[in-house]
């Protein structure tokens, strides 16, 4: 009686085969998770970089509007309240003040920021003004109109690490002297990450507005 030979892969050829599998998967797998892993953080930078334009382009719009730039730095709890209420390069005539800080902020003090009158009447009362403030302690940037309550401009999970107001030209022209020849102008630097966490990665962002009515 004639037999059939069968033919079939060998142990070592089963153990060589499972070896190339494995490394393949490994390979597979590794490349896999680094791109989960780029996706998660590129998703977070884009959360940061759009919260910080929305909150520039806020503070942008009505800056750009105002008159009368007052910029100040402070160390005490109430700090962010006293920048309401200049007393420095008082305009006699409207009764109002401003204020340049061409260094911006000083590092040991937690608040940090600008107010100005509204271009119009439709947000704040005849004498108020709208502040818009970084407070160290909170990693926050607030903005306040008059009196009423601060309010954060920047979503919770992301930490503000630092943030600059450079002011220039405040006084205006009609006041004279050298330092009312130049329009006014607010440079803002943001420095801030997604946690508050010495490790975390920081995005920076900058931009510099120009009074738009006439300084005179």
């Amino acid at each position: 009686m004639r037999t059939l030979k069968q033919s079939g892969f060998t142990l070592i050829e089963m153990i060589v085969a499972l070896g190339v599998f494995s490394f393949v998967i490994t390979i597979a797998i590794g490349a896999l998770l680094m791109l989960v892993s780029a996706s998660r953080q590129l998703q977070g930078e884009q959360a940061v970089m759009t919260n910080l334009s929305f909150a520039l382009d806020s503070m942008t719009r009505e800056i750009r509007t105002g008159t009368y730039y007052y910029c100040d730095s402070q160390s005490s709890a109430s700090g962010s309240s006293n920048i309401f209420n200049p007393n420095n390069n008082v305009d006699t005539l409207l009764g109002d003040s401003y204020q340049d800080c061409a260094n911006g902020n000083q590092s040991s003090y937690q608040y940090h920021g600008i107010a100005f009158k509204e271009g119009g009447d439709s947000i704040t009362g005849a004498n108020d003004h709208i502040l818009y403030y970084f407070d160290r302690g909170t990693g926050s940037i607030y903005r306040r109109v008059g009196g009423g309550p601060p309010q954060s401009i920047v979503a919770s999970g992301i930490y503000i690490k630092n943030a600059e107001f450079t002011v220039t030209g405040s006084k205006k022209l009609s006041f004279g002297g050298a330092s009312s020849q130049d329009q006014p102008a607010v440079t803002i630097f943001i420095e801030a990450a997604e946690s508050n966490s010495p490790t975390a990665k920081s995005y920076y962002l900058e931009t510099t507005i120009t009074q738009r009515t006439l300084d005179i």
